[in-house]
């Protein structure tokens, strides 16, 4: 390789790469502004905060590897302009993501009051981590919606959507919506506060990335017609 095609080649990758680090710094700040909210009600709180970081990614850990498999199937079609396919592929991985999530949101209910006891842990503890496994299932719906959105917009040349909607729900939906639900209840108002914050983020990516994609696919139309 030459320099000439380096540099040519690394002005491409960027104008992904960039706006898809920029998305993934947003995940963090949302957990710490959660963690910061949950410190506040002390050492308890915080152990059950981290038995939920040991089994989200055990629970739903297949959320976050659809919305990396899904991203080359959307590409490759997308180059081969078969935009038909590139909605099903969008469709189809948000029903085998909502399909996933409810088994796995049924299974942690069916074993919420036992799962406490795996870890060792009771009273407030086991409180809060039992309510998690009972709310957990609407939560990663809208988180795995927004995964799912942001695939597409990455992989279908709109990474600034990505970087948008993972920043707005990190800020204007996880700050006042945390702080409100830790107002009205405590720990577990700032876990729903939580939830309730990704739901319109959530929706919103799904329902904009389908529009690309339709708005794709006229275009795509018209001009195999011309």
């Amino acid at each position: 390789p030459t320099r000439s095609q380096m540099l040519a080649d690394l002005r491409a990758v960027m104008s992904i790469a960039t706006p898809a680090v920029l998305t993934n710094l947003a995940s963090p700040l949302a957990l710490a502004v959660l963690a910061a909210v949950m410190a506040r009600y002390g050492d308890g709180v915080i152990a059950a905060n981290t038995i939920i970081d040991r089994i989200v990614p055990l629970a739903y850990g297949v959320v976050f590897a659809l919305s990396g498999a899904v991203g080359p199937i959307l590409g490759q079609n997308l180059g081969a302009r078969r935009y038909d396919r590139v909605e099903k592929a969008l469709r189809d991985a948000l029903i085998f993501m909502i399909a996933y999530i409810v088994a796995v949101w049924l299974v942690l209910m069916a074993l919420s009051g036992r799962i406490p006891a795996m870890f060792g842990v009771t009273g407030e503890v086991a409180d809060l981590v039992t309510f998690f496994c009972l709310i957990s299932g609407p939560t990663w719906l809208f988180l795995g919606a927004l995964f799912i959105g942001n695939a597409a917009f990455n992989n279908l040349g709109f990474p600034f959507y990505a970087t948008a909607f993972n920043w707005g729900r990190a800020t204007l939906g996880t700050v006042p919506f945390t702080l409100a639900g830790a107002w009205l209840a405590g720990p577990r108002g700032a876990s729903v506060g939580f939830s309730a914050g990704s739901a319109m983020f959530g929706i919103g990516a799904a329902f904009v990335a389908f529009r690309l994609v339709a708005r794709m696919k006229d275009r795509g139309d018209l001009d195999i017609k011309a």
